[in-house]
């Protein structure tokens, strides 16, 4: 079985090298490219099975390349981690809009970066219909396109906002604990924040109820864990 490719986007040469040398040793084949129009090419021509990428890139940031790649259909569902010295809150928030499945802020840790990249590859390759119906089916997920709509209308989903989504709509009436939801999106070893979690449901909430969309609420109890409302009419 040929070995995944793991395209790494990243202008600084040292964390280029370590982000290399960490999947390398992982069993992963790496391609590096140090600018972000390179970046886009080697993604477009290798067909990754994953995205490293800087936010902070010459010329281009690492935002734009974001957007490019979920724009085109042919890249819009490879998972993308982005990779940045800007840990703010706007910051990670702004690249899970853009799609990002992961962020991972600087100085990090060769094993954090390694287990983010396997946590994101086992969801990617959790088997899926392409279309799933959940709640009396009126909630319709669209795997290939991370895509949820509602009586006709649709919004996009990044990766991670997909999965947590589906599996909520999954486990829908039952109270999800905070401990399953981590495990299930980054895995045991993510390294994980409860923070992380908080955002991704916060974010997932806003784009569920913006609109004519309307699909319904996510529900926090008060001892912890989440629940899926019923959707409304």
């Amino acid at each position: 079985m040929p070995l995944e490719i793991i395209q790494i986007i990243e202008d600084e040469p040292l964390h280029a090298q370590l982000l290399d040398h960490t999947l390398r040793e992982a069993r992963y084949r790496t391609n590096v490219a140090h600018h972000a129009l390179t970046g886009l090419d080697d993604v477009r021509r290798l067909n990754p099975a994953l995205i490293l990428l800087d936010v902070m890139l010459p010329e281009i940031d690492g935002y734009e390349v974001c957007r490019r790649l979920r724009d085109d259909p042919g890249t819009q569902a490879t998972p993308i981690i982005m990779i940045s010295a800007l840990g703010g809150e706007e910051h990670r928030l702004g690249g899970f809009r853009l799609g990002a499945d992961d962020y991972v802020v600087k100085p990090f840790s060769p094993g954090e970066v390694l287990a983010r990249v396997e946590a994101v590859l086992r969801r990617s390759r959790a088997p899926a219909a392409s279309k799933e119906s959940y709640l009396n089916g009126q909630l319709i997920l669209e795997e290939s396109r991370f895509v949820v709509s509602l009586h006709g209308q649709a919004i996009q989903l990044s990766g991670l906002e997909w999965w947590l989504l589906r599996y909520l709509a999954r486990e829908a009436g039952r109270l999800v604990s905070r401990e399953e939801l981590i495990a299930h999106l980054w895995g045991e070893d993510g390294l994980i924040h409860d923070h992380e979690l908080d955002r991704q449901i916060q974010q997932l909430g806003r784009k569920l109820n913006d609109g004519a969309l309307c699909a319904g609420s996510i529900l926090r109890a008060p001892g912890g864990g989440y629940r899926l409302s019923s959707l409304r009419p």
